[in-house]
């Protein structure tokens, strides 16, 4: 508050016939004043003045006072002097004034340190199975397996089970039924000659290739036979 009052009384340090000065925050509110006693004179003129609208700079002149106004920033300012100053005079003064407040605010919040915002603790407690996130991590490359050649092995093609075509098969032989060996048939023993008849002639008829002809035999043994039985007839 002695702050701003004492920059109420800069600003009418410069002026003559000041019968108060406010300084008013930028909704209106009476920070410090000049004279002690004159925020009583001064701000009845005020709310008067207030009442008229938002405004960034001006002066009224009621009946023997002039009202200067001027907001700068986060401040304002208002005098209540008599009709003998200039208002443009008293406006200037009042902006040099509020300039020179708001530099020096500035200054102060550029040498405040910035409050550190402290983190709010989760809400669970953090568990071995719970692991802290980690940041960005490599990829993992698995390298590819070489083959002698120093090329990367290619997989292996699916395995296609191709079916063989079946060779052709062989007419098959119908099988023999099993049964009694058919081999030459033998020759049945001649039958003995009847007593008091013709011997059996001693060479026997032999084929081409020196075998015995067994028809020529039968032959001849059949004709021995007729013999005999005309003879027996006879």
């Amino acid at each position: 508050m002695e702050d701003f009052n004492a920059l109420a009384a800069a600003v009418a340090a410069g002026v003559s016939d000041v019968r108060g000065c406010l300084i008013l925050s930028r909704d209106g509110l009476v920070l410090g004043a000049y004279p002690p006693s004159g925020e009583e004179a001064a701000k009845p003129a005020w709310l008067r003045l207030a009442g008229i609208g938002d405004f960034e700079r001006g002066f009224l002149q009621f009946g023997t006072e002039i009202w200067c106004y001027v907001r700068r920033g986060p401040y304002a300012a208002f005098t209540l002097t008599g009709q003998g100053v200039r208002p443009g005079l008293v406006i200037d003064q009042m902006e040099q004034a509020l300039l020179a407040a708001e530099e020096s605010r500035a200054r102060r919040e550029g040498l405040r340190p910035e409050p550190t915002t402290a983190t709010a603790p989760s809400g669970k407690p953090r568990t071995p199975l719970h692991p802290e996130p980690r940041g960005d991590e490599p990829p993992l490359v698995v390298p590819a397996e070489l083959s002698d050649a120093g090329v990367p092995a290619a997989a292996p093609a699916p395995v296609e089970q191709i079916a063989t075509a079946s060779s052709p098969a062989e007419p098959s032989i119908p099988a023999t039924p099993a049964g009694p060996a058919v081999g030459p048939t033998p020759m049945a023993d001649a039958p003995a000659p009847a007593r008091g008849g013709p011997e059996a002639p001693p060479d026997e008829p032999e084929g081409p290739d020196g075998s015995v002809d067994r028809f020529s035999l039968a032959r001849e043994f059949s004709q021995l036979l007729q013999d005999e039985g005309g003879a027996a007839d006879g």
